[in-house]
């Protein structure tokens, strides 16, 4: 009797390994995957990413990406990324036909719903699962098939985003030749402008062969003439070539932040300024004239930028 019952349980396991392998190898062995058409992402003006409990929508004017029911700028590289996944999504294998979605996180719980659109028409649906265990591919569906794929690629979590996540963070993007800048810090003000070093005129031809060339680059000197350091001051223009902030602060606006304890001004074809306030948890509250948000910066990042004045004149030899 006893060894009856063992079986039974046996055969019984047997029967549930079998029901597993089959759902997640599907439920035919020959099969032939869909030949998914290539999205033009040009033509794509809008997606929405769907969760169960949200909706984040994507909408492009005047050819700029703009995310969120406040219309933040987008991330164009994180859209393009979307875009590309949404647009030429590669299936590798079929996965199940069994439509047991749950045990892939497709179903209305788990599932991220993206619709692509054009105008009003949408042209393309892909509900996205879990990875799959290799965490190379994705368990996936497509427009109205039934049935789960492998999408190459781990691409849930290039959609599992919210729309902080989505925001374009650069602050700044200064790309001129800069001439002059101001930085004032408290009551502490200095000007540092750009000028070509003066060349001596008073040497002859050989003395000159034999000494080491006289620099004719450009120079940073204070307003009053003393040199400044060089380095610190191309370095500082070269963060802000493209400066991104860690993360916006949401329910605030600019004129909500005044009494900046450090300012930067720079001075090119046009003028730029950045200005920073008391550090709260190791971050910075800040401003930027070339966004209209504030935002917030890791210390670090500030101090690329909040250079101690005194520092930055070079000492007298």
């Amino acid at each position: 009797m006893k060894g009856k019952k063992e079986i039974a349980i046996l055969f019984f396991i047997m029967v549930v390994l079998v029901f597993y392998i089959k759902s997640e190898k599907g439920d035919n062995t020959s099969y032939t995957l869909p030949d998914i058409a290539k999205i033009e992402t040009g033509n794509v003006s809008g997606i929405t990413i769907n969760k169960i409990d949200s909706e984040i929508a994507l909408v492009r004017e005047n050819n700029i990406w703009l995310v969120g029911t406040e219309k933040y700028p987008a991330d164009p590289s994180t859209v393009d990324k979307i875009l590309g996944h949404i647009s030429g999504v590669s299936l590798t294998a079929l996965a199940s036909e069994s439509k047991n979605y749950s045990i892939y996180e497709l179903d209305n719980d788990k599932k991220l719903e993206v619709r692509a659109f054009k105008g009003e028409d949408v042209i393309r649906t892909l509900s996205i699962g879990k990875p799959a265990s290799s965490h190379r591919h994705t368990f996936v569906m497509i427009d109205d098939d039934h049935r789960v794929y492998h999408a190459e690629g781990n691409i849930r979590t290039e959609f599992d985003k919210t729309v902080p996540d989505l925001r374009d963070k650069k602050v700044m993007a200064v790309q001129d030749d800069i001439s002059e800048l101001t930085l004032q810090e408290g009551d502490k003000k200095i000007t540092v402008v750009k000028a070509a070093a003066p060349v001596s005129v008073d040497v002859t031809a050989a003395k000159k062969e034999d000494s080491a060339p006289e620099e004719t680059g450009p120079k940073w000197t204070t307003s009053d003439g003393s040199h400044v350091k060089d380095s610190e001051i191309d370095s500082m223009i070269s963060s802000l070539s493209d400066y991104r902030c860690d993360e916006f602060i949401e329910g605030k606006t600019r004129e909500d932040f005044t009494s900046p304890v450090y300012t930067a001004t720079f001075k090119g074809v046009k003028e730029y300024s950045i200005s920073f306030y008391e550090k709260q948890d190791e971050k910075y509250p800040a401003v930027s004239s070339e966004n209209d948000y504030p935002f917030m910066v890791s210390e670090w990042k500030a101090k690329k930028i909040m250079k101690e004045l005194d520092s930055l004149v070079e000492s007298e030899q």
